[in-house]
């Protein structure tokens, strides 16, 4: 535990100190196995350390910025299993060479993650390619409450994203080798996809099989995630349990019929020993076909605890295996506490042997005991969900106490004896596998039928994460300990936090960073406002559950009082059904009405006018009869708080801001401008700029976008006025306060930078 206090602090540092401190970890080591009393401090220092080595080393492989964007001859091997999205696919790629025009690339980032949208070859992991590509460094979307993909890419040792640019010049160098665990799997996943039939639950197949989740459907992942069973489908704990004890039995049976086959020391072998290397080396080769995942990494050492202690006659309390499993994982990869998957994979465990223990005989009431289980890991994760998604399901006690068994004891031997006949050209248990999924899986639309299936909370300070943990702890007491309900107190700071809306007349404007789009939350006192909702992509992501849903989550906003959709764009209305799915919203306003699934839409109006405490809402445009294009007809609102005025023009242009002049004229004047139509050159007029008069400017735009935007000229145009400039690009996102001493800017990127986010401040 002390390893994982030094991993830690070194995780969230905004810079890494010098890599000459890395040196100091033998020494470290060395005095803490020869003294005693110096031993608990190196333990976190070298936890510390050993992070800051690691990390120092995967910076190393980095992508210049002069390089982004270029056509580059990369030649490496494929070491994913490739991901089919429509008409593209997607890949890691191990880069082994790097040039450009035949001359070496000195920066190159190692692994990277490609998709190839028009590639008609058939990529296999263990492939060595000729490929040209185009790269970027890593970036993301910065957001409150968002997923933080730079942070994935890193702990996953991708250093850069880009694409294969479609050619006659990729070529295929040499074909994978034939040990190669990846290529099994690829192997085994298309024997799979040929044998069973056309059937959307046929995705499942493989990620319970080998941990390939890539074919699941967004509908899939939904129901999977409001029921609480998406850690069915991780090859963890329940999947390589299963196959050691399989390999643990069958050996013990077998072992009398095979010593007459060993001759020698061999075959005096205890069978328990000989049960328990073969339950070892079972988990091991399961773990690599798999992927070594982290939960399966965990799930891996543990097993080996257990079965290692049965080796030499010894038994190991169950605290123990599982320090052992976390200073294990930790040495193989001091990165991975980064993902929520470490934390609710050994939350997991440790909470049924803190609410288990050894108190209970579990051969005794089985059924109790294993609902009791399933309540325990329901209640002592509520603190990890709600500090990583801000959403508890409700349902998942209920929903796991039929999955569970079902899927221990019925689907996994399906699917497992299933892909070994596969070799031998017989599909029956497959189809049998297919055929008890669909029975799980109407079980688990039962329960996603219900109306309340996740319970939405606000992202707990640390203060509330305290007591939530501390109130979870109380509960699990053992039975007969005194004031267990207690506990039930020390969670309400979870369920209601304290309202953290701006003061009486003021407001606070986030723009968020939805990439080459526009989504803004506008917050009062008690009220909240969102204008446009991000773009959707083809691939299905959505911006608006992905993005903007996340974010209201964080700040406890579980409505919106007033949609504002500017006009009818992608990338200002594609994430519209992401966010109508998961928020419910009271009134809507569109200049496109016909576009917004709500039922009290209408169409926004010059003139129309709400208070919400002490804060003034106007639409200044479009004017009702008056033919402009749609880009014109954006809904156009002005938002005076008690000493600030903000403007929201959306994708407006020239005729649109001449039309503003000419009707409201000096009321345009606002403190802070969201630039029209993301600083297009059709827009953002000297005479607008003049009039409206911002101190600051907010560009809402995509990292390297392919439109150029913000354009040059219209950024020389707001800095010869000596307007402030800020850029979602750069910053994620803006939130603007507006107080009675000014305005407050905070950019989300720079507060919450660490180590691993890539500067993306323009050079």
């Amino acid at each position: 535990m002390l390893f994982l206090f030094g991993v830690i602090p070194c995780r969230r540092l905004p810079g890494l100190s010098s890599s000459w401190f890395a040196c100091a970890l033998p020494p470290v080591v060395w005095l803490g196995w020869r003294y005693r009393c110096c031993r608990y401090p190196c333990w976190a220092l070298g936890g510390f350390l050993w992070t800051l080595l690691n990390a120092h080393l995967l910076l190393q492989q980095e992508l210049l910025p002069r390089d982004e964007g270029k056509s580059l001859d990369a030649t490496g091997v494929v070491v994913s299993l490739p991901e089919t999205r429509g008409e593209s696919i997607r890949f890691n790629f191990r880069i082994d060479g790097l040039q450009q025009y035949g001359h070496p690339v000195l920066s190159s980032p190692g692994k990277v993650r490609l998709s190839w949208y028009k590639g008609r070859q058939s990529l296999q992991p263990g492939e060595k390619w000729k490929l040209k590509i185009r790269l970027k460094r890593p970036h993301g979307y910065m957001n409150p409450g968002g997923f933080d993909y730079e942070s994935w890419l890193f702990q996953n040792r991708l250093r850069a994203t880009g694409y294969v640019v479609d050619g006659k010049d990729n070529a295929r160098l040499r074909p994978a080798g034939r040990f190669n665990p990846n290529s099994l799997r690829f192997a085994l996943r298309e024997k799979i996809r040929a044998a069973l039939p056309s059937d959307p639950l046929g995705a499942l197949i493989p990620a319970l099989a080998i941990g390939d989740r890539s074919g699941l459907s967004d509908t899939q992942w939904e129901a999977l995630t409001v029921t609480g069973t998406n850690h069915l489908i991780a090859i963890s704990g329940l999947h390589i349990g299963l196959v050691a004890s399989l390999a643990y039995l069958l050996m013990l049976k077998a072992w009398g019929v095979l010593q007459i086959f060993l001759p020698g020391p061999p075959g005096r072998l205890p069978p328990i020993r000989a049960a328990a290397a073969s339950a070892m080396l079972a988990a091991l080769a399961y773990a690599l076909l798999a992927g070594f995942s982290l939960p399966t990494q965990r799930a891996l050492v543990m097993v080996w605890v257990y079965f290692g202690m049965k080796l030499y006659d010894r038994t190991v309390p169950s605290g123990d295996v599982l320090g052992m499993a976390l200073i294990a994982v930790l040495a193989l990869d001091p990165l991975a506490p980064m993902a929520a998957s470490f934390w609710l994979s050994f939350g997991a465990v440790a909470v049924i042997f803190f609410g288990i223990g050894y108190r209970v005989h579990l051969h005794r009431r089985r059924l109790w005991e294993w609902g009791r289980v399933q309540y325990i890991v329901t209640l002592g994760l509520t603190p990890a969900l709600a500090l990583y998604y801000q959403q508890i399901p409700v349902l998942s006690l209920f929903a796991n106490l039929f999955a569970v068994p079902w899927v221990s004891f019925i689907l996994i031997p399906l699917v497992f004896g299933g892909c070994l006949l596969l070799f031998i050209q017989v599909d029956l248990l497959l189809e049998l596998a297919l055929a008890s999924l669909h029975v799980l899986w109407w079980v688990l639309e039962f329960f996603v039928g219900w109306e309340f299936q996740l319970l939405p909370v606000a992202r707990p300070g640390l203060l509330t994460l305290v007591a939530v943990s501390a109130g979870v702890m109380i509960l699990l007491l053992p039975r007969g300990s005194a004031s267990r309900w207690l506990g039930v107190i020390w969670l309400a700071p979870l369920f209601f936090p304290a309202k953290a809306g701006p003061p009486y007349g003021e407001a606070a404007m986030t723009v968020l960073d939805v990439g080459q789009g526009l989504a803004v939350v506008v917050r009062t006192q008690n009220h909240s406002l969102l204008y446009d909702a991000g773009p959707a992509y083809a691939s299905g992501f959505n911006t608006g559950a992905a993005v903007v849903a996340p974010f209201l989550r964080s700040k406890g906003l579980r409505a919106i009082d007033m949609l504002v959709q500017s006009h009818g764009d992608n990338d200002h209305i594609g994430g519209l059904q992401g966010v109508l799915g998961e928020v419910p919203v009271s009134r809507a306003v569109s200049s496109v009405p016909g576009m917004v699934p709500h039922p009290q839409v209408r169409e926004c109006l010059d003139g129309e006018v709400w208070r919400w405490d002490g804060v003034e809402f106007r639409v200044l445009h479009p004017v009702a009869g008056v033919e402009m294009s749609a880009n014109d007809r954006s809904c156009v609102v002005q938002v005076r708080a008690r000493n600030t005025t903000l403007l929201l023009p959306g994708d407006i242009e020239r005729v649109a801001e001449r039309s503003l002049l000419q009707r409201h004229g000096a009321g345009l004047k606002a403190d802070v401008l969201v630039a029209p139509h993301h600083g297009s050159r059709t827009s953002s007029t000297g005479d607008f700029i003049r009039a409206v008069s911002p101190e600051i400017a907010v560009f809402p735009v995509g990292y390297r976008n392919r439109f150029g935007l913000p354009n040059r000229d219209v950024v020389t145009r707001y800095r010869d006025h000596g307007i402030r400039l800020l850029s979602t690009a750069d910053s994620g996102a803006i939130r603007i306060d507006t107080t009675g001493a000014g305005i407050t800017v905070t950019e989300h990127r720079e507060k919450q930078r660490r180590f691993w986010h890539t500067s993306q401040k323009r050079e």
